[in-house]
């Protein structure tokens, strides 16, 4: 009986450790540090088109990069931009 307790003490710490470290902060990695609506990091390119601007709109904001807000703002005019020229061309 001693031995199935200790090998359930282990397991239970195994799992809680395991559960503990699955899911890493956003800006951990050079991201723009924002969790997005699906609750997966943001990555600069899609960072105003899923955030919005200001980042803090739509996602969740984690360990931010300084610039974080900047390029956001800068890649939802890029965005628009896009779009209209899109629109034009379709004219």
């Amino acid at each position: 009986m001693s031995n199935l307790y200790r090998m359930l003490i282990a397991a239970l710490v195994a799992l809680v450790a395991a559960t503990s470290f699955a899911e890493a902060t956003c800006g951990d990695s050079g991201e723009p540090g924002y969790r997005g609506p699906n609750r997966k990091c943001v990555g600069w390119e899609a960072l105003g088109r899923v955030c919005g601007c200001p980042p803090s709109t739509r996602c969740t904001p984690e360990q931010t990069a300084p610039d974080a807000d900047d390029a956001a703002c800068k890649g939802q005019d890029i965005q628009g931009q896009k779009k209209r020229q899109h629109d034009r061309s379709r004219q």
